[in-house]
């Protein structure tokens, strides 16, 4: 029985690897996740959500906690951007946060990084049901809005 013991030892070990923790919402496409002894932000790939002080920015940030917030989480790591922001894809409770965040007209399909072309069908469908961000007529995109007024606003926690 005592030879048996290191082999139980070492399949207990592997199976107690905990999963990712969800540890905060930044914003409607940034997360903080906590995986084993390790905490990083992740920016959720193929969107870019509306900055916290830009219009719809609160209700981006409130609609990916609804999403993943208590629920089981899993990231698939795809490597780092210029600034260094971990990029991957999350899934809460095995849902698409970035496919969510489009259907639900909270984000915008990033064309320029992104080859999920049925991401952009999604989009067009929230436009035409006017979800949303696309409450408005002529919402202002993220990376239009940062390069206006990105001076004047830090990015907070």
């Amino acid at each position: 029985m005592m030879k048996w013991l290191p082999v139980s030892l070492l399949v207990a070990s592997v199976y107690a690897q905990a999963a990712p923790v969800l540890v905060n919402v930044i914003d409607g496409d940034t997360v903080i996740i906590r995986d084993d002894s390790l905490t990083y932000h992740l920016r959720l790939l193929d969107i870019d959500a509306p900055e916290r002080q830009q219009a719809f920015g609160i209700q981006s940030r409130r609609s990916l906690q609804q999403l993943c917030e208590h629920t089981s989480i899993s990231v698939q790591l795809q490597g780092r951007d210029l600034y260094g922001r971990t990029l991957g894809h999350l899934y809460c409770n095995n849902t698409d946060a970035s496919e969510s965040q489009i259907t639900l007209g909270m984000a915008w399909f990033n064309a320029r990084y992104s080859k999920r072309l049925a991401l952009d069908a999604l989009q067009q469908q929230a436009q035409q049901q006017g979800l949303g961000l696309w409450q408005e007529a002529q919402p202002m995109p993220p990376w239009q809005w940062r390069k206006i007024y990105g001076q004047y606003y830090r990015r907070q926690p």
